[in-house]
């Protein structure tokens, strides 16, 4: 997975030749990796297949993936429903909606017949994900793909290691300069990421719904 091109980052640093690119290519995927890692979910568009999930008699159903962009069939107990819409308010946090509510038989348990969950009766396929810049869907600025924040986060946080390893402090544990933070270990919850790339993720990492 590549959340930014070898072309953009080779023209962030300057690069003309050949010779780096097995290296940062390495560096992509590694600094990729680590990116979503941090924000909590996964980014590539792909399609989930019979996602399970459970009765909640509320009106918005969080799928496992986000942001959602469509969705092929809904069934509960096998019979198909498609009397849900697809918001983009909701949509790009990954809740479903449905007016008449996501309803059905509930767990209960004690004397009080208090509520354990919902029935696991509910199956959503579904498109989730962005465009990634190296594929063909991919259009900078579109809802679709992924945003250029994480691409930008992405192609510093590349060349950040890059510049590291060259002037021979790889491994570094703090670094300044021309305006620009880096930490590589030793910041809480950042897995490795300096802290210039994690101010550019922070409006993505995972968003928890009340």
């Amino acid at each position: 997975m590549a959340l930014c091109s070898l072309e953009d980052v080779k023209n962030y640093l300057g690069i003309t030749d050949n010779t780096q690119d097995n290296f940062l290519n390495l560096l992509i995927r590694q600094v990729s990796s680590m990116i979503e890692s941090y924000l909590g979910y996964k980014l590539a568009r792909a399609t989930y297949t019979e996602e399970l999930h459970n009765v909640n008699n509320n009106q918005l159903l969080r799928l496992n993936n986000y942001p959602i962009q469509s969705v092929t069939k809904v069934q509960q107990n096998g019979a198909d429903i498609t009397d849900f819409e697809l918001i983009p308010q909701y949509a790009k946090v990954g809740m479903l909606y449905r007016g008449n509510g996501w309803n059905g038989n509930y767990y209960v348990r004690g004397m009080a017949n208090d509520v354990v969950s919902g029935e696991f009766s509910i199956k959503v396929t579904y498109i989730a994900g962005y465009y990634l810049p190296s594929e063909t869907g991919y259009t900078e600025g579109a809802e679709s793909s992924l945003p250029y924040d994480i691409v930008t986060a992405c192609i510093i946080g590349v060349a950040e290691r890059y510049n590291i390893r060259n002037s021979g402090a790889d491994g570094i544990k703090a670094h300044s300069e021309g305006g620009i933070s880096t930490t590589f270990n030793g910041s809480e919850g950042s897995n490795g990421l300096s802290a210039s790339v994690i101010s550019m993720l922070e409006d993505y990492k995972e968003i928890g719904i009340a």
